[in-house]
């Protein structure tokens, strides 16, 4: 089975290069199947800090800084909370909740490709803490994240650049706080090292697809994705 981790890798480096996020969301449970969580979510975080920072330095033109303000103030708080949930929590039941999350609001989003809806800015906080909370507990802040932008009527590159200059600052708080939980280790750094190349192999690809998509297809990846993370969430 030591292939089966590296294609994971792969291949959910490169939908994070198309859409701007999932590697999180389809990396932890198909390595669930092999890894035991509390290997996994540690290795994701310094990964996907990684992928996300250099997609913020390629889509630097399109990133303002205080659209993720209230995202990431509304995170502190949330990542305390997971990290608790990480290590205390049943692993089944925050599974559970994360698919039903997903799959919701993937359908929705597909049925409404053109919501009519647009946040506000203080619903960052909100947004925010869910994803610091998920991101800590399963390394999976994507969700209320994507939500979050979709309805904020931003273009196409202003949406993937908000979302890595979010996951980035979010991933060195996950990463902090797993320190802090014991969660860290010199072997899950010989495992980022090792499975780094093809991480970034597959970013690269992704992010070449990336400017082929228009926005209304761009879109509609995005809540694909979701559903498809979301039933891959679900407890097995």
């Amino acid at each position: 089975m030591k292939i089966f981790p590296l294609v994971v890798f792969l291949l959910a480096s490169f939908v994070h290069g198309l859409a701007g996020f999932a590697f999180a969301l389809l990396a932890v449970p198909l390595l669930s199947l092999v890894w035991p969580l509390k290997k996994i979510v540690p290795l994701m975080a310094l990964l996907g800090g990684t992928i996300n920072g250099l997609l913020l330095l390629s889509l630097r033109r399109h990133f303002y800084g205080r659209r993720i303000l209230t995202l990431f103030l509304g995170a502190i708080p949330g990542v305390g909370l997971g990290a608790t949930l990480l290590s205390r929590a049943p692993e089944e039941g925050l599974r559970f909740i994360l698919a039903v999350v997903l799959v919701g609001y993937g359908i929705w989003g597909l049925l409404n490709p053109t919501p009519r809806i647009r946040l506000g800015d203080r619903w960052g906080y909100f947004f925010g803490f869910l994803a610091g909370a998920l991101g800590a507990a399963l390394n999976t802040p994507g969700p209320p994240v994507v939500v979050y932008v979709t309805l904020k009527g931003w273009s196409k590159d202003e949406v993937k650049s908000a979302l890595q200059g979010y996951f980035f600052i979010l991933a060195l708080l996950v990463i902090a706080a797993h320190f802090w939980e014991g969660l860290l280790n010199f072997k899950i750094l010989g495992l980022y090292f090792k499975y780094l190349p093809p991480v970034l192999l597959g970013l690269f690809l992704g992010h070449l697809f990336y400017y082929r998509l228009s926005f209304k297809v761009y879109l509609r990846t995005l809540y694909a994705i979701l559903i498809l993370a979301g039933l891959l969430t679900l407890p097995h």
